[in-house]
Formats: structure tokens, C-alpha cells, sequence
């Protein structure tokens, strides 16, 4: 499947996700909401689109990836693609595509029980990675020129993938190895910690990568930086869509967004988590006055205390009733037994 500037491609989608060919452009604002039907979650009241049909009410993934690639100017991706890939248009009519409203949906359902989201971008110096995690990714670096470090190991990017011209040490190929090991770091934490993928919580993660861009702002279009750099990124690209799949059995939905350079962005307005959890001590529940979690057997006892008080109580109702209305000489064994008549001789 090829993809090229301003569109939306879903690379892999569960079974149980279903998406209709015939769908007219999507408009970048109605990006979050369409992430937050696919969870199942409740859109915006605005959103209409006809290419997500309705979701199932008992199945949802259990992730959402959103890869966006800045600097697609005429650039094709070959990216692989299941039988469940499709492919649309993207209008663009915002400047910003938030996800923070997918962010708000997910808490607002599962916020007490601390999804896994992470939103990864970077500029020309620091990499900014969020997470509702931060324990697990202290160790990945958050500037590149720590980043530079790992890449010059032996078990970085550079030995899994062929560079071509590529050059580590260019400050403009730098920037795209450095999200693209990124990524890859923060797919070897979460293969690590699997107790995130098969919780009850969803996970999503919001993945920019505005690398090519600058390769191609600095080289040409027609460079061969460029071309080494597209055939990078759509091999790297393809090879993360099998890794999440494998990792969360399918049960992930993987998109990729491509944009002409300076076009849309991909944001969100929070502060860092990747910083030292917040000093005051306080969970989300209590920052967000949720209500306490309930158990997920909380439903069956309920009903079986429910339906059981209602037994007892008709019950009880009944014999009431009948010892009330009851007739001592004909039915009760128990004035039959102290009436008996004297024997006579």
C-alpha cells in the first residue's frame, strides 16, 4: 500500500474494526474522534464520517498507534498492509491535530486503573516523550546527543537496518535515526513490562516523526539522503506495524499519517511525564475526584444479593399471607393435635 502527502492510512486493524472503501475525505479535526470510536469511546457530538462502521459493543482493541511522517512533499511510503488496511484522504482544516481529547476520553474511562499512553515528538535537540508511566522509560534518553550515544552501540538501529548514505554523524540525518531508535526503545520497554499490554486498560500511543523533513529540507528532494531515508522509513515502519501486532495478538489498530512538509502537527498540551512523578502525593482518582473503582465481579454479586433479597422477601410475603387467612380447625396440624377429644368407655 502506498501512501503518500495528506493522507490516512490504517495499516492493520483487528477483525472486529471495520472500515468502508467508499468513505469520503476525513478532515483532520475529526482524527481524535475517529480514534476515540474505534476504542468505543463516545466522539464529539460534530463528528461525522461514514467510513468507520459501528464498532462492536463487547470487542475493542486493546491499542491505538498514530504514526505521523512530516515531509511527504510528492514522497510515496510502500508500506505492508493486512487485509483490514485501508486508506483515505486527509483535508486538512486545523492547524494542530490534538490527541489530548483521545487522552481525555481514555482517562475519563480508565484513568484510575493507568492506561499506557505515550506521545513521543522531538525538535533539533530535545526529545519529548510522555507517558502515564514514567517509571518505565527513565532510562531511554531524552536528548540527542545522548541519543547519538546509543546509536553508535551495537545493538542500535544502525546495525538492524541499512543507512545508505545516512550518516550518524550529520546533525540533519541524526534527528531522523534518533525518533526512529526512540520508537524502537519504547517498543523493547513495553515487550519488557507485558503486565501493560494485558491489562483491562486500553494503550495508545501518538508517535511524530519530523526527521525526513528536515533530511529533505537539507538535502533535496532528489538527494540521495532522501531516497536512502524513505527506504528507511518505510522499512522501519513496516517492521514496528508487525512488532505491535505481535505484541498485542493482533488486538491493535495501526495507523499512519503522512503530511507535505510544515503541514498539520500532531500535539498535545500537557506537561512532561517523563520528569519525577507529581510531589503532592495524590493518583489520578483523587486529582480528578473519580469515583472508586469497583471490582470487576462487582456486577455478579450485586445481582446475586439483589435477586436473592427479592426471593426472601416475596417469600416471606407469601408465608405471611397464608398463616394470616389460615383456618385453625382444617389446617394447622398444630391446634389438631392439642383439640383431640377425650376417649369415653
Amino acid at each position: 500500500m502506498a501512501a503518500s502527502s495528506h493522507e490516512f492510512t490504517v495499516l492493520h486493524a483487528p477483525s472486529f474494526v471495520k472500515f468502508s472503501k467508499s468513505a469520503p475525505h476525513l478532515q483532520s479535526s475529526s482524527v481524535p474522534d475517529l480514534i476515540s470510536s474505534i476504542y468505543g469511546l463516545s466522539p464529539s457530538k460534530s463528528f461525522r464520517w461514514s467510513g468507520l462502521q459501528v464498532p462492536s459493543l463487547f470487542r475493542r482493541p486493546k491499542a491505538n498507534v498514530l504514526v505521523t511522517v512530516l515531509g511527504m512533499d510528492g514522497k510515496t511510503l510502500n508500506l505492508q498492509h493486512s487485509k483490514d488496511a485501508f486508506q483515505f484522504n486527509l483535508d486538512k482544516d486545523i492547524p494542530v491535530i490534538d490527541t489530548q481529547r483521545v487522552v481525555n476520553n481514555i482517562e475519563s474511562e480508565f484513568g484510575d486503573k493507568t492506561p499506557l499512553i505515550v506521545d513521543l515528538s522531538a525538535d533539533r535537540t530535545v526529545v519529548d516523550l510522555r507517558s502515564h508511566h514514567p517509571e518505565l522509560f527513565h532510562s531511554v534518553p531524552a536528548t540527542l546527543t545522548k541519543m547519538s550515544e546509543v546509536l553508535s552501540e551495537g545493538s542500535s538501529l544502525t546495525n538492524s537496518y541499512n543507512l545508505g548514505s545516512l550518516n550518524i554523524t550529520q546533525d540533519k540525518d541524526m534527528l531522523l535515526l534518533a525518533e526512529l531508535q526512540l520508537i524502537q526503545e519504547i517498543l523493547d520497554v513495553v515487550s519488557l513490562n507485558k503486565h501493560l499490554v494485558t491489562d483491562s486498560s486500553p494503550d495508545f500511543y501518538s508517535l511524530s516523526i519530523s526527521g525526513f523533513q528536515a533530511v529533505v529540507d537539507h538535502y533535496g528532494e532528489q538527494s540521495e539522503q532522501a531516497r536512502d531515508a524513505l527506504k528507511l522509513l518505510t522499512e522501519f515502519l513496516n517492521k514496528m506495524t508487525e512488532t505491535f501486532r505481535r505484541l498485542y495478538s493482533d488486538s491493535v489498530v495501526v495507523e499512519v499519517i503522512t503530511l507535505p512538509g510544515s503541514s498539520v502537527n500532531i500535539g498535545r498540551k500537557s506537561r512532561s511525564l517523563m520528569a519525577e512523578a507529581d510531589n503532592s502525593g495524590e493518583t489520578f482518582a483523587q486529582r480528578t475526584n473519580l469515583a472508586p473503582e469497583y471490582d470487576e465481579n462487582y456486577s455478579v454479586f450485586f445481582n446475586i444479593i439483589l435477586w436473592m433479597m427479592i426471593v426472601l422477601a416475596l417469600a416471606t410475603y407469601a408465608i405471611c399471607y397464608s398463616m394470616w387467612h389460615m383456618d385453625p380447625g382444617r389446617d394447622s396440624i398444630i391446634y389438631r393435635m392439642t383439640s383431640q377429644r377425650m376417649k369415653k368407655e
